[in-house]
């Protein structure tokens, strides 16, 4: 079996940090939306969990401690916007959305749609940023682990 190769051309992201495990949730109901960012993010060096709908996007915040969670705004069932409202302020929330208007103000920031390389490159070292100024958030994920 051949290992798995990228669709995306990496070739322009010489000299990008790496996100050295950094928790990403990737929550979009359209399963193309959720696999192009993941691969991004993962090429970065993020350890990417996904979820389809708002109602797993709760359940995987509840169980996990993500630095970055990236929500659709628009979903069938509870929509990102509800989502964000139900996080715990320490997460770095981002609405992942091609609809940027009357943004609620649990969203730390935005990644616009279509993504780009450089736009997932920002919202890693936003959350790297952000979990460096929470160390203890940090600590306690280590020692659950």
């Amino acid at each position: 079996m051949s290992p798995r190769r990228s669709a995306f051309n990496y070739g322009e992201l010489r000299g990008v940090r790496v996100a050295d495990g950094l928790r990403v949730l990737v929550v979009d109901d359209h399963p193309v939306n959720r696999l192009v960012l993941t691969e991004i993010l993962t090429h970065f060096g993020c350890d990417v969990s996904t979820a389809e709908d708002g109602a797993l996007a709760l359940g995987a915040a509840a169980a996990g401690q993500f630095d970055l969670i990236c929500l659709d705004r628009h979903m069938p069932g509870l929509s990102g916007d509800e989502v964000a409202a139900r996080l715990p302020p320490d997460v770095l929330v981002l609405a992942w959305s091609t609809d940027l208007t009357d943004l609620p103000e649990r969203f730390n920031g935005v990644i616009s749609k279509p993504v780009t390389l450089t736009a997932a490159q920002s919202a890693v070292a936003k959350a790297q940023a952000w979990r460096s100024r929470a160390p203890g958030r940090r600590a306690s994920r280590g020692a659950a682990a």
